[in-house]
């Protein structure tokens, strides 16, 4: 008897190599704090601590749902696994951030994940995943292409749209993010090339649009308060279909992304598919 407590990851992480490197960097963060603790083994495909009820913390990220055991009892006060949930918490959020949900039984806080999956996923970590022995193809894709299978395999975006004091709402970085990455690829709400009367073709391409997709656009910042607020909007935040082209899109996602004079991503419009993307130019941190 007594309360569990532990943390769960959610989503559940996939085989794309953003989750993958910073899972691997997570587990090496976590390897060198307690390289010297007796009561931390590095077994071939994980890590157990010898605390409570041995919680583990696999060497392949795709296969991890929780990280936790009973916190109250004999032998959970005498093996300190208390102090151990914490600690990894506190690292594992460091690397991934609100996507890790910490949990206690006492406060009458559960788990995100039944404890069936729980335990299916736990004994998988004995064994080694046809995936991993193509971490190196998926790292060559990624090199070669500079498109990240998280993209594709999960369709979870590696940031979150956030309010950024002062600057309005903005992309921040969920976890951590590789040179290279393609951060984003999105259709435009409409493009529109040059005109006498902005604002009145601005209202004709709305017009054609659904609803949601309306409010999306007029949900953009306005830097320019003197114009129509179609053209203000438009004007602020519309992006070349091209280098040096005429015809601008609108995007919901990309145009949130705020001006650096020192740019960590690069965009560029894709002329046979019609949408634009967005590469990181350099590592990007969490947050």
């Amino acid at each position: 008897m007594g309360w569990d407590a532990g943390f769960d990851m959610v989503p559940a992480l996939s085989k794309g190599i953003v989750d993958s490197q910073n899972w691997g960097r997570f587990i090496d963060h976590t390897q060198k704090i307690y390289k010297d603790d007796p009561q931390v083994e590095v077994k071939p495909n994980y890590i157990e601590f010898k605390a409570g009820e041995h919680p583990c913390l696999p060497l392949e990220g795709q296969k991890f749902l929780r990280f936790s055991s009973k916190v109250t009892g004999r032998i959970a006060s005498t093996t300190n696994v208390w102090m151990y949930i914490r600690a990894v918490l506190k690292v594992s959020r460091l690397h991934f951030g609100s996507r890790v949900q910490s949990w206690y039984e006492g406060d009458d806080q559960w788990g995100h994940y039944n404890w069936l999956d729980v335990q299916k996923s736990i004994r998988s970590y004995r064994q080694v995943s046809a995936g991993r022995a193509q971490d190196s193809l998926h790292h060559c894709t990624h090199l070669i292409t500079g498109i990240d299978p998280i993209q594709t395999e999960s369709g979870i975006p590696p940031f979150e749209i956030t309010n950024i004091p002062g600057k309005g709402r903005g992309l921040i970085a969920r976890v951590a993010i590789s040179k290279g990455t393609r951060i984003l690829c999105e259709n435009p709400l409409f493009t529109l090339g040059p005109t006498d009367k902005l604002h009145m073709a601005i209202a004709a391409k709305l017009k054609g649009l659904p609803k949601a997709e309306q409010r999306q656009f007029l949900s953009l910042h306005n830097n320019c308060p003197d114009m129509h607020p179609f053209s203000g909007i438009f004007k602020t935040n519309a992006l070349p279909c091209g280098s040096g082209s005429p015809v601008g899109g609108v995007y919901p996602t990309a145009c949130l992304i705020n001006h650096s004079c020192l740019p960590n991503a690069h965009h560029s419009w894709n002329g046979e598919a019609k949408h634009e993307t967005v590469h990181a130019t350099m590592p990007i941190q969490a947050g």
